[in-house]
């Protein structure tokens, strides 16, 4: 994790190449969305509301924070350096799926509750189309719930890099689509580089 400290709840601010990857997937979305209706919703968490606000510049739309996209709550974890949190770990005493990896953290199944009622109540709001600027452990559960996998039923994960495009939609038949998950091609320009910090 950014400067050794805990993910989840901590309210870290975008690195230098985090700003620089929202910056090249802001155009990218646009050149997706084309001339679509779209809403567009981010977690309020710092790093993300950061993101959504840059990407935001080439959708020329403000984002709408909400805590409903936020990552898996690390409870008494956030804001700690990982090596401090791992003396607090909760040690794993059943599904994972129900496993609170510290105090007053949140389960996957409790995470993607939060997610997928956020998701419902915006499934009809008539746009073409929704953005979302969320967590890898959010946009996981955005997606499971795209796909109508029941929580706790099914071990599934998807790999989700920072600034990484995944993109569902529904087949003219009504069936739900995967398009393509992590797509990062965007961020093809952005090698190793020495001058800026991760």
């Amino acid at each position: 994790m950014v400067r050794g400290l805990t993910g989840g709840w901590t309210d870290t601010p975008l690195t230098k190449l985090g700003k620089r990857q929202a910056q090249l997937t802001g155009p990218r979305i646009r050149s997706l969305v084309g001339n679509k209706k779209f809403a567009f919703y981010s977690s309020d968490l710092l790093r993300a509301a950061e993101t959504a606000q840059i990407i935001g510049e080439s959708l020329q739309i403000e984002p709408i924070l909400t805590p409903a996209l936020r990552e898996l709550n690390n409870g008494t974890a956030a804001g700690l350096k990982i090596e401090d949190a791992s003396k607090i770990l909760n040690p794993i005493t059943g599904a994972l799926v129900d496993w609170a990896p510290f105090p007053g953290a949140e389960t996957w199944r409790q995470m993607s509750e939060r997610v997928e009622s956020f998701l419902d109540r915006i499934r009809d709001d008539n746009s073409e189309l929704v953005v979302l600027v969320a967590h890898g452990g959010s946009a996981n559960a955005a997606i499971c719930w795209w796909l109508e996998l029941t929580i706790g039923r099914h071990n599934i994960s998807f790999e989700l890099d920072p600034c990484s495009i995944s993109r569902l939609n529904k087949t003219r038949y009504g069936e739900k689509n995967v398009v393509k998950t992590n797509d990062t091609s965007h961020l093809v320009a952005l090698q190793p580089n020495s001058d800026i910090d991760n």
